[in-house]
């Protein structure tokens, strides 16, 4: 007898409630196995968390130790982005899947990777999910270039300056700050240096705490630090992804 798990997934708590809930997901699944004849064993859920973060999704995550465990031999899902919308997610998870022998299989979008055709149709549906991820990217980059034209504070208050309904205003306080920052800096005195001097003063951030190195390089117009872009964790690991996988 296969063994046989479902996941779902739902984004927020008012997707749960008005959208494909996680109980709407389940029975559309048991009835998807019904159908096939196979036995479903377990099902593991996220609820209320985004797809965006893998390891922030304990459901997920313990899919795939179930995986890597040989625990699985078909997974079932509601519809592929229940997983992800990440194209690059989905693949490395389906290589994951071919190398294990488990099946994937949704019920909307009918995808079944046992087959070549329905790895197509895998492989169709995370290349429009990965679309759809990038426009709504897109989009709200631009919705956010044109709130600075127009003058409107977007993310939160750089420091020197407080929110007057749409608008920001000089903190008169928070700019003398900025100020004594920048003179001390002129003068040739390194980050600590100026860190030092705002502590012993008295001055602390807008938070109420002592400076540090890093908030008082945001506040220099001129810093003349290198820079050097680092290696992160998903390009690390990315690159010994496709080695491994060539």
């Amino acid at each position: 007898m296969k063994k046989v798990i479902g996941y779902l997934r739902v984004s927020t708590t008012k997707q749960a409630a008005e959208g494909v809930s996680l109980a709407n997901q389940a029975d559309r699944i048991g009835a998807y196995c019904q159908y096939k004849g196979i036995e479903l064993v377990d099902i593991l859920e996220d609820a209320g968390v985004s797809g965006g973060k893998n390891r922030g999704r304990p459901g997920f995550m313990d899919l795939l130790d179930r995986i890597e465990q040989g625990d699985i031999d078909i997974i079932i899902l509601y519809s592929l982005e229940r997983l992800s919308r990440d194209m690059l997610t989905l693949l490395a998870l389906e290589r994951l899947l071919e190398e294990q022998d488990v099946e994937l299989h949704t019920i909307e979008g009918q995808i079944d990777t046992s087959t070549p055709d329905g790895w197509m149709n895998f492989a169709t549906k995370a290349l429009f999910g990965e679309l759809e991820r990038r426009n709504v990217k897109y989009r709200t980059k631009k919705a956010m270039e044109h709130k600075k034209a127009k003058g409107e504070v977007v993310g939160s208050v750089p420091y020197g300056y407080r929110r007057v309904g749409r608008g920001l205003v000089a903190d008169l306080n928070e700019q003398a700050v900025v100020k004594a920052v920048n003179t001390l800096y002129g003068k040739g005195k390194r980050l600590v240096d100026v860190v030092t001097a705002l502590n012993d003063q008295g001055k602390v951030t807008r938070a109420g705490k002592a400076w540090t190195p890093t908030q008082i390089k945001r506040l220099v117009s001129d810093y003349r630090g290198s820079f050097k872009k680092s290696q992160t964790r998903v390009s690390t690991a990315t690159r010994q992804f496709i080695e491994a996988i060539g």
